[in-house]
């Protein structure tokens, strides 16, 4: 008698157990890449890195997902999807959020259990966004980077394909000496907003040593302060960076207007010194 019983139980937790995994067999979202389109002239170039996918389903955030990634959803049917292209705030990894400046994008989708549902997302700038700066470095006339601080800097622009990320040039600072230190700033002061308001500086870079990036920022009766940004390590192939300069502005509240300003220090006998920049924009 023990013995039936215990096979009735067995019978019926297995029942259940099948019931249950049948319901809990999830359906999938996949996501590749997330490109950007801009508008070329005013917005320049579509250069990203986007690292994440923020998928939110009926407005529900389902979570952050490094791409490509094959996300399991026990949501099923048709239901509106939205994606947000994620990114690694001033290239740090454990900052990770939704590019403020890019659009969600938004689709419907049958998800089936069981099933993928491949979506090919796109994102784009909002168009009520102001770029306060904006340099390709295609010509000499676009550069809007000077030497500064005295030092020994060759600035210009290359042609050089094997320098050059994307188009006809990009922005190459070296030093002409065993040791020293370089330093170069934008050409003019701009005016930026303060009260919170949310600006990021990004640009594509390479450099043999490592870069700091940092912020001048003018007064009409005390001078400049400097305030430092972030320091970018040495990168032998090209990278984004996204730079928030959201708190950096805001804290000075009577500068009139900034400057972005970039340093890197050479010790005697390290290798050359060579930065790469291209595609600078500052964002609000």
């Amino acid at each position: 008698m023990v013995k039936r019983y215990t096979l009735i139980l067995l019978l019926f937790v297995l029942m259940l157990s099948a019931c249950s995994t049948d319901k809990g067999v999830p359906a999938y979202i996949r996501v590749n890449t997330i490109p950007v389109t801009t508008e070329a002239i005013t917005q320049g170039t579509n250069s990203s890195n986007i690292t994440d996918a923020w998928i939110y389903i009926d407005d529900n955030l389902v979570g952050a997902f490094e791409l490509p990634c094959d996300i399991p959803v026990l949501e099923t049917g048709n239901r509106n999807i939205a994606i947000g292209a994620g990114v690694k705030i001033n290239g740090i990894s454990s900052l990770r959020a939704p590019y403020p400046f890019y659009r969600f994008y938004q689709t419907t989708g049958n998800l089936v259990p069981g099933e993928s549902l491949e979506l090919q997302p796109t994102v784009s700038y909002f168009d009520s966004l102001q770029f306060a700066f904006l340099a390709n470095f295609d010509d000499i006339s676009g550069s809007k980077l000077e030497a500064s601080g005295g030092t020994d800097t060759t600035i210009g622009i290359t042609n050089d394909p094997a320098k050059v990320f994307e188009g006809n040039g990009s922005m190459i600072a070296q030093l002409n000496r065993d040791s020293g230190f370089v330093e170069f700033q934008f050409v003019e002061t701009i005016s930026l907003p303060k009260q919170g308001t949310v600006i990021y500086l990004e640009f594509d870079y390479k450099t043999t040593h490592v870069l700091s990036v940092g912020l001048k920022s003018y007064y009409p009766s005390s001078g400049i302060q400097n305030t430092e940004l972030i320091n970018l390590n040495k990168s032998e192939e090209w990278k984004k960076i996204y730079i928030t300069m959201t708190r950096a502005v805001s804290e000075q509240l009577n500068a009139s207007n900034y400057r972005v300003y970039f340093y890197s220090l050479k010790t005697a006998g390290s290798e050359p010194l060579e930065i790469l920049i291209d595609n600078m924009k500052i964002i609000y």
